[in-house]
């Protein structure tokens, strides 16, 4: 049980990597949407 609640937390708090690849797709994201609408 003490286990299962050190997974939890660990899933809960996000590493510093993960939170910068996330920003990094977001905006990869949003400049291709961006991009993609100018051309129309």
């Amino acid at each position: 049980m003490i286990s299962f609640g050190n997974e939890r937390r660990r899933k809960c708090r996000m590493n510093t990597l993960e939170v910068l690849t996330l920003v990094l797709v977001i905006f990869a994201v949003l400049t291709y949407i961006d991009n993609h609408h100018d051309k129309k």
